[in-house]
């Protein structure tokens, strides 16, 4: 990170150093052009994030510090133009109108952050814009070199040329909008430039119309049925899946407003597009879950000839209980696996446990107090050893001078430095925190020492709180308060399993994964397509 290492170059160098050998192996007996385990990782980044170069909040400085501090690939996306605005109530449209023109104006300054952050295999920072059309929906445009035209189209397909031109990629976002109020209008999508499309940001998600997550914060408001990502591939349509903020407090990867998940062979630029191209994506809602599906071997993304018989392997490793993982055939549930029933045995103990520490709970906004709270957290563990972790840090407070970083870390400490406030929140949630996985046994320890808000330090073993979480209180009532979650053995994060399927071939049918954890956080597969068996 700024103050030392990312949490990618720390892993590589840790006990957790790299990731792809948690995938699935392939399949004996699939046939084809199939690509072993050993050649992906899985990269997490956000490809659609504002701040004020635009509209939005929070500078352009700030905004690569952050990403660069918990993210590998990163798009900051400034709006950049809409052919249809109109005229609205309070003239409200000047504010678009205006950050248009700072788009325009600050071009410069945001090819040259991205020059600055770019450091292949370690942060991959991305050039791109937004542009908005109340007809067609919304894009973002996502350039594959350092360089990068701001231009404003008055006509998508000039828009899309454009893109095809220059090898970049359109990406639709906020698609669930009903037609003619910045909906996606798929009947103009260009699959050559358009692989993959955003159903998660803090928006809300787009999977279906009745889907966790609606769509609550924004005027246009609630999500149409016939514009939702189910609807689009029942229609024919062939699209990868990511995630991405689309946060306005100049915040890349704000934990709970969406991550896109890209399985590439290394951590440079050219992967990260390829990726895309190829639909090797997945989306995720805020956790960084590391999901692997499969039919017949191929991954994620793939376009099959027909096969009557289907072998689906899927392999999850999530941050949180993982409560229901399930195979979709077609968008219909074929199959559930439910981890969260397994029972934890002595032997359970053998494997990871993951430890979640929550802080910022505060006084809440009716009792008028919105002050920002510093924290200087030591997080340090006896008799184990600290194997990977996850930060979850989210948006607000906006803050320009504070950041929320990991100022080290080895395979028993952690320091954190981070601020919370009941201000500017998503959701109503004060709380950030981290989450550790850990190798260790029931006398395994962990201990919190705060510095800030002021000086205190509780400790649990890992046997108490396999029974129960435990509080800490920085002082009394409404001071700030924080959690260690109870624990989360490996038979409830982590599955694997396969489900055999026979099909007729009599139309295209569709497969996808879909994992649900019991904090609410999602994780979404891009699709695999079986031909329709051909009876010429």
């Amino acid at each position: 990170m700024d103050q030392g290492m990312t949490r990618r170059q720390w892993l590589s160098r840790s006990t957790a150093a790299g990731i792809a050998g948690w995938l699935v192996p392939r399949v004996a007996g699939a046939v084809g052009n199939q690509t072993s385990s050993d050649d992906y990782n899985v990269y997490f980044g956000d490809l659609h994030n504002h701040n004020s170069v635009g509209y939005a909040q929070g500078s352009l400085s700030r905004t690569f510090e952050i990403a660069r501090n918990h993210l590998d690939f990163f798009a900051f996306t400034p709006h950049g133009y809409w052919h249809d605005i109109g005229h609205y109530e309070n003239n409200i449209e000047n504010k678009w109108l205006k950050g248009f023109e700072v788009t325009r104006q600050r071009w410069p300054d945001v090819l040259a952050m991205v020059r600055k952050y770019d450091d292949p295999k370690t942060f991959v920072p991305i050039v791109g814009f937004e542009w908005h059309s109340t007809s067609l929906g919304d894009y973002h445009i996502l350039f594959p070199t350092l360089e990068g035209e701001y231009i404003r189209f008055d006509d998508l397909r000039e828009f899309q040329k454009f893109a095809k031109m220059r090898g970049a990629i359109l990406i639709p976002h906020h698609p669930s909008n009903r037609l003619g109020h910045r909906g996606a209008n798929l009947k103009w999508l260009d699959s050559a430039v358009s692989p993959v499309i955003e159903i998660f940001s803090e928006w809300g998600n787009a999977e279906h119309d009745r889907a966790p997550c609606p769509y609550i914060r924004h005027t246009e408001g609630g999500r149409w049925t016939r514009n939702t990502l189910h609807h689009f591939l029942a229609e024919g349509y062939r699209l990868g899946v990511v995630a991405s903020t689309d946060d306005h407090l100049g915040y890349p990867g704000a934990y709970r407003e969406g991550l896109a998940a890209v399985l590439a062979p290394e951590l440079t630029r050219t992967a990260i597009f390829d990726a895309l191209r190829d639909r090797r994506t997945y989306a995720v809602s805020g956790d960084r879950i590391e999901l692997d599906f499969r039919l017949n071997g191929y991954l994620m993304g793939r376009e099959l000839p027909y096969t009557r018989n289907r072998q689906l392997a899927v392999h999850v490793n999530g941050w949180d209980q993982v409560n229901c993982v399930e195979i979709l055939k077609n968008n219909r549930v074929l199959h559930r696996d439910f981890p969260m029933d397994r029972v934890p045995t002595t032997q359970s103990w053998n494997q990871s446990v993951l430890v979640r520490f929550e802080y910022g709970w505060g006084p809440w906004p009716a009792l008028d107090m919105t002050r920002v709270c510093d924290w200087d957290i030591h997080i340090t563990l006896t008799n184990g050893v600290l194997e990977d972790f996850q930060p979850c840090f989210q948006s607000g407070p906006l803050d320009e001078n504070r950041r929320d970083c990991v100022l080290a870390q080895s395979d028993r400490h952690l320091h954190i430095q981070s601020f919370t406030a009941l201000r500017q929140q998503f959701e109503d949630i004060s709380a950030k925190g981290v989450v550790l996985r850990v190798r260790g046994g029931p006398e395994t320890r962990i201990t919190i020492n705060l510095e800030t808000p002021t000086r205190i330090s509780f400790s649990q073993t890992f046997k108490q709180l396999a029974e129960s979480n435990e509080m800490l209180f920085t002082g009394d009532f409404p001071k700030e308060s924080a959690m260690l979650h109870r624990l989360v053995f490996h038979d409830h994060w982590n599955t694997c399993f396969t489900v055999s399927d026979e099909d007729d071939g009599k139309s295209v049918n569709w497969y996808c994964a879909r994992v649900v954890q019991a904090n609410e956080q999602l994780a979404w597969s891009s699709p695999i397509w079986v031909e329709r068996r051909n009876v010429g």
